[in-house]
């Protein structure tokens, strides 16, 4: 009886060896844009809709499914709240998409929802922020690296020396910003003494107050860091006003950027922003859908016998630019989009 099921278990192991050699002999032969596939649509997922970064992220994402064949989709939420992101993405879930590009607003809310996702083999590759659970991949620009090079700018501006203050929020690659920021000064300018850490949330009306409140407490305030925009905004209000509307003295220096940070740059009233390659971080996001959904590769690793995805990447670099007063005239959203003739999250 012992051997007749084990002969029966080794058929049906052989059988799924069989299967998935076949699934994935033809792999040399598949082609992109495969008119077969013209009916996969894929989504991308993001908070707070309004936000200009996503402009760009998902013209990234379109284009590369036009390129594929393929049709794209954004949607996301209203205001930076986890459980209407949620929702948004248990929507889409229920469409069984092709796959879903995922930038959620922190790891603990989407950890059971990609799990899920990943249960039915509806490929998620998260871009920007990220989730632990386990999937294909992650795209991102080095949430370290922009955290150093914002201290070193900064220091370098200080002379090595004086007191900044950072804004926080709960976002996964926005802390790990702010907490690279800190430990480079910790390390490399012992003569800058970050002061203030405070919870602002991406609200611009909480960083203007608090920046008001820390250069009220530290007069010689020189600088501020905000892994984000709309603290950005609020933060370099602050400085200007504190300066009585000329160039300010607070150096403040965030992440992202739109038409407002742009012209507070190019006035010599922000000191500067760290901008991740968004076009360039939608578009790789799409590719590694398709790739996933499509089975458009044949690793040499062990994928069929533990049941997981083909390919995995933990980590895609998507690159960043430093934008300056004399660089921030390359990067309006608006002035690009009228030349490349597209519209704001135009479904293709």
């Amino acid at each position: 009886m012992a051997r007749s099921r084990w002969s029966k278990t080794l058929v049906i192991v052989l059988v799924l060896c069989l299967v998935g050699a076949a699934a994935f002999a033809q792999v040399q032969n598949k082609k992109f844009n495969d008119p077969s596939r013209a009916n996969q649509t894929y989504y991308m997922c993001t908070f707070v809709m309004g936000v200009e970064y996503w402009v760009a992220a998902f013209e990234g994402f379109k284009d590369c499914a036009k390129q594929l064949g393929v049709k794209a989709v954004y949607t996301g939420t209203g205001e930076y709240k986890l459980p209407e992101q949620v929702t948004a993405f248990e929507q889409i879930f229920v469409k069984n998409p092709a796959g879903i590009a995922l930038s959620p607003i922190d790891d603990a809310g989407f950890v059971e929802p990609v799990k899920a996702a990943a249960a039915k083999k509806i490929p998620v590759v998260t871009f920007a922020s990220n989730t632990s659970t386990d999937k294909p991949a992650f795209v991102t620009s080095d949430n370290v690296k922009e955290g150093q090079a914002a201290a070193r700018a900064i220091a370098k501006a200080l002379g090595g020396k004086g007191k900044v203050m950072v804004t926080r929020n709960t976002q996964s690659n926005h802390q790990i910003r702010v907490n690279t920021f800190i430990d480079t000064m910790k390390k490399e300018f012992p003569d800058i003494q970050v002061v203030a850490e405070v919870l602002t949330q991406q609200d611009n009306q909480k960083a203007y107050t608090a920046v008001m409140q820390t250069a009220q407490k530290y007069p010689d305030l020189g600088a501020v860091f905000s892994p984000e925009g709309p603290s950005g905004r609020g933060a370099a209000q602050a400085a200007v006003e504190l300066a009585g509307g000329g160039t300010p003295k607070i150096k403040v220096m965030c992440c992202d950027m739109d038409a407002t940070i742009l012209q507070l740059l190019q006035e010599g009233k922000m000191f500067g922003s760290i901008q991740p390659n968004a076009y360039v971080q939608g578009y790789l996001c799409m590719m590694m859908l398709y790739l996933i959904k499509n089975d458009m590769l044949d690793p040499l690793n062990g994928a069929l016998a533990k049941g997981g995805w083909d390919m995995s990447l933990p980590v895609v670099d998507n690159g960043l630019d430093i934008i300056t007063a004399d660089t921030a005239k390359y990067f309006y959203t608006d002035k690009w989009q009228a030349r490349r003739g597209s519209t704001n999250f135009k479904p293709w």
